[in-house]
């Protein structure tokens, strides 16, 4: 259910060593932000670090040729078989999901209405990331979207997964979840502000506090 949005081998690794991501997001953004010269590698750095755990990254090129040809030069360098292609729901992208439909698993991005999303099922897409954030900011309503695609799924049989992605707060992805995500992709700085709380910590204190004045030692280990 739970994707890092990262581009950073350092904190993916840290974040998935510490909590049960699914796996991990990236964007030509977060992956340019690490200021990598061999983009290859990093992918590779990515992979190791995660696992068998799937990474999401973007087809950057702006023709259908051009992703095509990135994804198959990806693809002879990578380890495919965890890889999951971000394809942009752009006429190109459109165009570029129906070649690569039987050779990728694909992810249409930048969803942001019901059309785009079907029209990425339609061509091959297997995720729909639906930008919730950019939608707020741009006057439009990613609930509601997000409660019709899930309508689909459930009446029509419609055989998508539904990713939200661009979130600025907890809220957003809390309500996202509510309305029917199955999946959300969430940035570090989000991360443990969102699964930990300062309630469960001061109570857990409180029981080891107990627990060691009454037994005289922190926990018990087995020193068979």
């Amino acid at each position: 259910m739970f994707y890092i949005d990262s581009g950073s081998v350092k904190t993916v690794k840290t974040l998935m060593e510490a909590y049960a991501f699914k796996g991990v997001t990236t964007n030509p953004s977060l992956m340019a932000k690490e200021r990598r010269t061999d983009y290859l590698h990093h992918v590779k750095e990515l992979l190791d670090v995660i696992h068998q755990a799937p990474l999401f990254i973007q087809l950057n090129g702006e023709t259908t040729e051009r992703m095509v040809n990135e994804a198959y030069y990806i693809a002879k360098y990578s380890d495919i078989s965890r890889i999951i292609f971000k394809v942009p729901a752009t006429k190109a992208g459109f165009h570029a999901m129906k070649i690569l439909k039987n050779r990728f698993t694909l992810a249409a991005t930048g969803v942001v209405s019901l059309a785009q999303a079907l029209m990425a099922y339609e061509a091959g897409a297997k995720y729909v990331i639906i930008y919730v954030n950019r939608m707020l900011s741009n006057g439009l309503n990613p609930y509601g979207l997000i409660e019709s695609l899930g309508d689909l799924k459930t009446f029509k049989d419609y055989d998508y997964l539904l990713i939200g992605a661009s979130f600025k707060s907890e809220e957003e992805i809390v309500k996202s979840l509510k309305h029917g995500l199955d999946g959300v992709t969430i940035p570090p700085r989000l991360a443990e502000r969102f699964f930990l709380n300062p309630v469960t910590e001061k109570s857990v204190k409180a029981f080891q506090k107990d627990f060691s004045d009454r037994y005289q030692v922190p926990s018990f280990k087995d020193e068979s």
